[in-house]
């Protein structure tokens, strides 16, 4: 058990810094892996996405922070279907290639689907408390 949860426990410690610091108003630092990136030099499509999983993951820890465990699951679920979205509607934006754009079309209308019903559920469950 001890060897389950020393894992997660890092993550969280490691994922902590930034959420805190959001909390307290400070701009929040840049990821490593964002700054070994920028160290590369990205195409637009690689910038794009970047931007557009950065947006997700903040989004995914700001839901991950409610107190009640339904609704942290809920919003950082919503926010990564979000991020499915935003990321395929980059890729269509960039590629020329049609079998990958009907996979970027699919995740598109399928994420959708799924954020609505969360979206729903969110809010009944706001509305209980």
């Amino acid at each position: 058990m001890r060897l389950i949860l020393f894992p997660i426990a890092a993550v969280l410690l490691a994922l902590s810094p930034p959420v805190f610091a959001q909390q307290q108003g400070q701009p929040e630092p840049r990821s490593d892996m964002t700054r070994s990136m920028a160290d590369h030099t990205m195409n637009a499509l690689q910038q794009d996405e970047m931007a557009a999983m950065e947006k997700m993951n903040k989004a995914m820890m700001e839901g991950m922070m409610d107190p009640n465990p339904a609704m942290a699951w809920m919003k950082s679920m919503a926010a990564h279907h979000q991020g499915a979205i935003d990321m395929s509607k980059v890729v269509l934006r960039h590629i020329k290639d049609a079998e990958v754009a009907k996979e970027a079309n699919k995740t598109i209308q399928d994420n959708e689907t799924a954020l609505k019903e969360l979206q729903t559920t969110l809010v009944k469950e706001g509305n209980r408390r």
